[in-house]
């Protein structure tokens, strides 16, 4: 069962121990949830003389040490009986094992935010746009100052988020904005020969987008606070 698709969970307060809720109709429709819905029922009879409740998820952050799609990625979210909060965390010590669920009180804030760019891909990449020619090593390195001293000036909450990066789910991709592109534009001027800036115009237009090399990754830091 994916984390997106989980809503709602039955909790242990006795062993701070969760467990998904198997939807019976999902159950019918796929055969291969049926090792699902059996330990869920034995999460069930485990736990039937303790204090039960049922929890369901409250707010979109999750903390992942591994890509989401990773069957062995451990995570971390927030989950609510309407009155509190509680932080869940979930791994598995194998591929073949359930995941554990864990609860304690408490909730999950996104705490400072930091905006990044790939300088390897994007030296590599500007080398290449003048294949067969070459640019000077101290041209690109003043390329990639002007580049991280425009995106240091950026708000990441004032930005607009293209999408979740997908190796990393603390990451979100962004395009440059606007008034930045200008900026680099601007400056690539003062570094680059007439004969090389129609190039690097072209490059950075091509490349802006959230889908390009100077793609903005903007990293969210999550943190568990305890109630």
């Amino acid at each position: 069962m994916a984390l997106q698709d989980t809503l709602h969970f039955v909790a242990c307060h006795d062993c701070a121990e969760l467990y998904p809720v198997v939807s019976p109709s999902a159950a019918l429709l796929d055969d291969t949830s049926t090792d699902g819905t059996d330990a869920y029922a034995e999460f069930l009879a485990k736990h039937r003389a303790h204090r039960v409740a049922c929890l369901w998820r409250s707010g979109s952050e999750v903390r992942a040490d591994r890509p989401l799609w990773d069957p062995m990625a451990a995570l971390m979210f927030e989950v609510s009986d309407g009155d509190r909060s509680y932080v869940v965390s979930a791994s598995r010590s194998s591929i073949e094992d359930e995941r554990v669920y864990r609860f304690t009180a408490g909730a999950l804030a996104v705490g400072s935010s930091e905006v990044q760019i790939d300088p390897r891909d994007l030296r590599r990449a500007l080398d290449l746009q003048f294949y067969p020619h070459a640019l000077r090593p101290t041209k690109i390195d003043r390329f990639l100052s002007v580049v991280h001293e425009a995106i240091h000036q950026i708000d990441p909450d004032h930005l607009e988020i293209a999408f979740d990066a997908a190796d990393d789910p603390a990451v979100c991709i962004a395009g440059l904005p606007d008034g930045i592109y200008n900026e680099i534009l601007e400056r690539c001027s003062e570094i680059f020969d007439p004969w090389e800036f129609p190039r690097v115009v072209d490059f950075l237009r091509d490349n802006r987008e959230a889908d390009g090399l100077l793609a903005l990754r903007v990293r969210r830091h999550v943190v568990a606070l305890s109630a």
